[in-house]
């Protein structure tokens, strides 16, 4: 019966903590969530990382549940095992889909001033209209609308963001 409690607990805490992150709820803080060098720099890169990580975590809280409801149905030594196992496999996933987080962290943009791709950070110094002839801050992105610069580099090499950015730079 305790195993079964102390599974639940925790269930219940990585759910909140999926969902949290899930919405984008869940600030940067030191207690809950994904928490390493590349994700507390930023509450971008905190927000990022959290919402990557999430779809695990509420795997991992279902993993505890299902866990939990074996470990009540089950007596004797039978119902410890339940919980145990239910608990190092919950952690196994956790623990992937968070190195996936911190890459996901990682490739978030140090600087605070915007990301130079698709958010006209680098063309707002310009003090001319946009115009006709006039590319847009989401050309150097090859979309034709991005609105995800938190997310810039995580579906793509490290050097083809670098290398736009940087030709981005010479044009001005």
């Amino acid at each position: 019966m305790v195993a079964a409690v102390v599974v639940f607990v925790l269930a219940a805490m990585w759910a909140s903590v999926g969902a949290l992150g899930l919405s984008g709820r869940l600030r940067r803080n030191r207690r809950f969530g994904v928490r390493t060098d590349e994700t507390m720099r930023s509450e971008e890169a905190f927000g990022v990382a959290n919402r990557v990580a999430a779809p695990g975590v509420l795997g991992a809280a279902g993993i505890l549940v299902l866990s939990g409801v074996l470990t009540l149905g089950v007596d004797g030594a039978w119902s410890v095992v339940f919980a145990v196992a239910g608990l190092l496999v919950a952690v196994v996933v956790v623990g992937m889909v968070s190195g996936m987080a911190v890459r996901a962290a990682a490739a978030v943009p140090a600087d605070d001033a915007g990301c130079g791709c698709c958010s006209g950070s680098a063309h707002e110094a310009s003090t001319e209209a946009p115009g006709p002839d006039t590319a847009s801050p989401a050309d150097d992105c090859g979309t034709a609308s991005c609105g995800a610069c938190s997310l810039r580099g995580v579906c793509s090499s490290e050097t083809a963001g670098s290398e736009s950015v940087g030709s981005e730079s010479a044009q001005h």
